[in-house]
């Protein structure tokens, strides 16, 4: 679907790998807030915040927790991401049994080796790549920042709010959960393009960095 696009001009319909977290993968892979607070002993129900509240409070968190299920001719992928600020992202991409370790640093990506899940990511090692920011890799910010919060008409089914975006005679739909004053879910459909994200641990994500003893390299071809 080339008509809906993130940041940089990437395709939302179309993922290109070329131009996204995935895209300079090295080795390819073929590939709520919680309880209510107690007043007077009588136990509340947090607080729904609005959808562009709950984006702004998602995205202004000083860390959160994705996991995203994507669909691929070859199957699901799956990506296990963990998004800490200002310019942190780090986990995991895999499709079957092969798994890579992903990283971005400020504008220093890392990918690993691939393995299979389960390995110890124990002096693992990595390939370092300049790239661009953290931010502009997470495809949570980019769906619900060039997306779902810029759209002027919104509805609602309760905690659900859906908007759909038509774009050069092409339609991508987005179904967004709110639970408290955060995003839980969200589902994006367009043509070529399934992708299904919860998230979670807003705040309290743990802290991104590379496992313990990794060796990093440089990646092939470059100095």
């Amino acid at each position: 679907m080339t008509g809906l696009d993130r940041p940089g001009g990437r395709s939302v319909g179309r993922v290109d790998r070329s131009r996204n977290l995935v895209g300079w993968l090295l080795l390819v892979l073929v590939a709520a807030v919680a309880v209510g607070a107690a007043v007077l002993g009588v136990t509340e129900a947090p607080r729904q915040a609005s959808l562009r509240q709950a984006v702004d409070n998602t995205l202004g968190a000083s860390s959160y927790t994705e996991d995203i299920s994507h669909a691929t001719p070859q199957g699901t992928e799956t990506l296990h991401l963990v998004f800490q600020a200002p310019d942190r992202l780090g986990g995991y991409i895999q499709l079957g049994n092969a798994r890579s370790y992903v990283f971005v640093v400020g504008s220093t990506q890392y990918q690993s080796a691939t393995v299979t899940p389960g390995t110890s990511t124990r002096g693992l090692t990595f390939y370092k790549h300049l790239g661009t920011p953290a931010r502009s890799n997470d495809p949570l910010a980019a769906y619900l920042a060039d997306y779902v919060r810029p759209a002027a008409v919104v509805h609602r089914d309760g905690t659900r709010y859906r908007v759909t975006v038509v774009k050069s005679g092409q339609t991508g739909t987005f179904v967004t959960t709110v639970s408290g004053s955060y995003v839980a879910e969200l589902s994006v459909r367009a043509p070529g393009l399934a992708d299904d994200i919860v998230v979670s641990s807003v705040g309290s994500s743990p802290p991104v960095r590379l496992p313990t003893g990794a060796r990093v390299l440089p990646a092939p071809g470059l100095p």
